[in-house]
Parts: structure tokens; C-alpha cells; sequence
């Protein structure tokens, strides 16, 4: 049985309609993607009133049906906060009903054809390259979002090919009602797929942002300890898997209560800010950093031995007694007081790296601060059958 092209134009027509202004009302900041369904909406209305063959669908309907798809390219722009490029909007329609006010080219279906697709086909394909790009947001409908405006680009590029030997709308062949069903029908489906996806990556985008700030420090930006203790785990287990080397560095600013009651909270934070940014800068993107709590933090090293974690506290530590913080116009130096355990010597065990770590920051603290201090295994405890020996690779205060 031939598909009603008629029954299929009028569903579409009714489903854009209503996801347009849902769009619009409910997900405003999506106004691009309104945009396009209800710009598709009024070329599924020429259709409708004029008839596929018609001046007035081949005209308007056409170049609306250009306008919507380069709105949907923005739509890709603006979801990963990328500006607007007025131009790809504005210019693709205009060549369109520029082309239409010569008669030999409305005649000539070959070339109307050919032009459409030309404006259309990599419209979505840069489309789907928007969505590409933001890869490094992790969200599950991403990539069939990239696989369906893929689809949908080489859908348009394959009718070029085709002109001289399929039926319109596919090619300039005499219209059949068949492949004309066949083309509305496909259109109605990439629609459909798309609305779901895109409602789908801004609810993941939204649950993604609320496990973000659960597990993220608002004053300073690193991960917080329920960070830690989720991150940590897993990432434990997956080296225990491998028998990798990880080493965690428990650091802890030195007189920070004095700096505190000197220059109020507002000066520890910023010295607090100003330790994190030094701390991302000195580390790898692999690695974690990790606010504790007050005025301690912790980083994980996965893929590290000893020796490299002991080079990577020296910088953090030297680094960190060079610099200068301005505080209430005043400037104010401090230092840093780090101590490391690894699982070459302690185990895959979080709560057993984190105690030596710590235990190793308190010896730091004993020997003069603004120091190092491997974790070494010692005298038997009841706790976890080693202790805590004094420390290689130790740095005298400067």
C-alpha cells in the first residue's frame, strides 16, 4: 500500500507545531530549535494549501525549509555556548529566494534540486559537527544526536546523485506518490528522533550540572570529599585490577588560623583560591585535586610512582613558598606542608593511603613545615599492620 504523503505531511505538521511552541515555552533558552520546527511548520503548510508542485511551495516553502535548517545549526552553537553566527542563517535562504525570482530556474527541477541540497546538506553536517565538538561533555544522546543530523545531511546530499534517475522530490524525474510518502516520511521520522534527543541532552546536561556541584568546593572550585571519597574508590579499584602505582598527597597549609585572625576569612579564602589555582597548574589533567575540608587537600596521582609524586610536592611546594598573595592590598606569602603515601607501599586501600598521607603531613609539621614526607612503612600497628616511618626525600624549611 503507497504511503499518503498528504496524511504524513499533515502529522508532521501538527507534531512540529506542538514540540515548536513547547520549545519555546518550556525550554526558552532552546528558542533556535522553536526556530526550526515551526519554520518547518509553515513550509509543511505550503505544501499542504499550494500542493508540492506549486510556485508558492517550491518558493516559500523551500526557503523557509532552508531557513529552519540553519537555525538548527545555530540551535547546535548555542546549546555549547558558542555565539551566534548570523551570517550561515541569513545568507542561505536569501541565495535561495534570490535563485526563485529567475522563472527558467523554478522550471527546472534539476536545479532546484541541486540548489536545496546544496544549502541544506552541510548545514547539518555542521550541525552535527556542533555536536561533536562538545564530545568532552560526557552526555549519553550526544553522539546518536551526531549519527541522526549525519544521517539527515547525507539524506539531502544523496537526492544530487539522484536527479536524473529517481522520481521527485528524490530526483527530476515525474513525480510519484511512493517516493514522495517515502521523502515525507523520512523527514517526519528524523524530526521526531531529534526533538526526543535534544528534550533527552538537556535533561542529561541538567543532571549532569546538579552532580557537578554536589561533588564540587563553591569557594575554591576543586572536588569536595564526597568527591573524593565516590572518584577515589573507583579509581583505587581500577588500579588494583592493574597492579598500577598511585600515590596520594595529603597537603596541608602552614599558620593558616593565624592568617585567619590576622586578615579575617575573607583573606584565607583568598589564599585558599589562589593554593588551588597554583595546585591545578602544577599537575596533570589525569590527576585530581581534592578539598577536604579548612584548610587541607588532597591529590590523587594515578599511573605514579614515589619518586614522581615526591618531584611533583617539591613544585607544589616551592612553587607555592615563592608566591605571593595579595591580601586586603597587603602581601602575604605562606607555605605548604605535603605528605605522600603510595600503593606500592600501603595497598589499594583509600582509607589506608588517606591515614598515611595525613600521618605523614603531621610528621612534616613536627620537623619545621614547608616540607615533604614520604610515607614509609614501620613498627606493626593494630590498625593496619604498619606505622609510620620518618620520611625519605624530607625538605628543610627555607
Amino acid at each position: 500500500m503507497p504511503i499518503d504523503s498528504f496524511t504524513v505531511l499533515l502529522f508532521a505538521l501538527l507534531i512540529k507545531l506542538v514540540l515548536g511552541a513547547m520549545f519555546l515555552v518550556f525550554w526558552w533558552w532552546f528558542g533556535w530549535w522553536s526556530a526550526t520546527l515551526l519554520l518547518g511548520s509553515v513550509t509543511s503548510v505550503a505544501y499542504l494549501v499550494s500542493g508540492i508542485e506549486s510556485l508558492l511551495s517550491i518558493g516559500l516553502g523551500v526557503g523557509l525549509l532552508v531557513a529552519s535548517m540553519a537555525c538548527c545549526w545555530q540551535g547546535a552553537r548555542a546549546f555549547d555556548h558558542r555565539r551566534t553566527l548570523w551570517t550561515p542563517v541569513l545568507v542561505p535562504p536569501v541565495l535561495w529566494f534570490a535563485a526563485c525570482l529567475a522563472p527558467e530556474f523554478l522550471a527546472n527541477v534539476a536545479l532546484r534540486i541541486a540548489l536545496s541540497s546544496c544549502l541544506i546538506a552541510p548545514v547539518l553536517a555542521l550541525t552535527a559537527f556542533e555536536f561533536w565538538r562538545g564530545r568532552a561533555e560526557r552526555l549519553p544522546s550526544r553522539w546518536p544526536i551526531v549519527v541522526i543530523f549525519g544521517s539527515f545531511s547525507l539524506f539531502f546530499a544523496i537526492r544530487i546523485p539522484l536527479i536524473g534517475i529517481a522520481p521527485y522530490p528524490f530526483g527530476a524525474l515525474p513525480l510519484q506518490a511512493g517516493w514522495l510518502g517515502f521523502f515525507n516520511l523520512m523527514m517526519f521520522a528524523h524530526t521526531i528522533l531529534l526533538s526526543v534527543l535534544l528534550v533527552s541532552i538537556s535533561k542529561e546536561r541538567l543532571e549532569l550540572d546538579q552532580r557537578t556541584k554536589a561533588q564540587t568546593d563553591p569557594l575554591t572550585g576543586a572536588l569536595n570529599r564526597r568527591a573524593f571519597m565516590s572518584r577515589g574508590e573507583r579509581l583505587l579499584s581500577r588500579h588494583a585490577h592493574d597492579r598500577a602505582p598511585l600515590c596520594l598527597l595529603f597537603l596541608d597549609l602552614d599558620h593558616f588560623k593565624s592568617l585567619n585572625d590576622r586578615f579575617g576569612h575573607s583573606g584565607g579564602d583568598d589564599v585558599l583560591m589562589s593554593f588551588v589555582e597554583l595546585v591545578s597548574a602544577s599537575i596533570r589533567p589525569t590527576d585530581f585535586l581534592f578539598r577536604i575540608g579548612g584548610e587541607e587537600f588532597c591529590c590523587l596521582l594515578p599511573y605514579t610512582g614515589i619518586e614522581q609524586a615526591h618531584r611533583v610536592a617539591e613544585r607544589i611546594r616551592h612553587q607555592f613558598e615563592s608566591a605571593t598573595v595579595e591580601v586586603a592590598g597587603a602581601p602575604v606569602r605562606t607555605t605548604v606542608s605535603l605528605g605522600i603515601a603510595s600503593t606500592e607501599t600501603f595497598g589499594y586501600r583509600l582509607d589506608t593511603l588517606m591515614r598515611r598521607a595525613d600521618m605523614a603531613v603531621y610528621a612534616a609539621k613536627r620537623a619545621g613545615r614547608n616540607r615533604v614526607v614520604v610515607a614509609e612503612p614501620g613498627e606493626p600497628s593494630t590498625e593496619d599492620g604498619g606505622g609510620l616511618g620518618m620520611a625519605t626525600g624530607m625538605t628543610t624549611a627555607a
